[in-house]
């Protein structure tokens, strides 16, 4: 699956574009906001967006807003953030964002969120399909999380760290 990565720290961007592409993922990168959203609206788009909330010119939040206005829910958006209060997490989500991970993120936390998300996209798309409202691709099945498993074996390698 195709993700969008936006953070204006080159470093973090690169560390965080090697991690998802060591996963399966095809990452596309942005180095702020106005970019990360020239990026949303081109036609083979993410559908899976990893924003950072603190970025110069219009900041992850603001991206948020926009492709939630432009396309709804059909664009995932995952808040990545130093921000740590709960307010923040809450005017995060009012802004529409899906989920929200803090920095100094821990990777397998970041993998499992990554994963719901694929599942998340995959059932809406197949929802879409049973009710008519999208064309199915062609030769396209399931979003599988790269590198987990969607057989009948529920989600056995998920499990929490002890």
């Amino acid at each position: 699956m195709k993700v969008l990565i936006a953070d204006d720290n080159p470093v973090f961007q690169s560390v965080l574009k090697v991690m998802l592409t060591n996963w399966g993922y095809s990452v596309v990168a942005a180095c702020d906001g106005t970019e990360a959203w020239r990026i949303l609206r081109a036609p083979d788009a993410p559908r899976l967006a990893i924003l950072d909330w603190m970025m110069p010119g219009m900041d992850g939040i603001d991206v948020c807003r926009l492709a939630r206005a432009a396309f709804g829910r059909s664009v995932y958006v995952l808040i990545l953030t130093a921000k740590t209060q709960s307010e923040d997490l809450v005017a995060a989500m009012q802004a529409g964002a899906d989920d929200y991970v803090t920095k100094p993120l821990q990777s397998q936390e970041l993998r499992i969120r990554l994963a719901a998300a694929c599942r998340i996209l995959d059932l809406e798309e197949r929802l879409a399909i049973a009710l008519g409202q999208v064309a199915s691709p062609a030769g396209e099945g399931p979003i599988p999380a790269p590198g987990m498993s969607t057989g009948g074996g529920g989600d056995q390698g998920l499990q929490a760290p002890h």
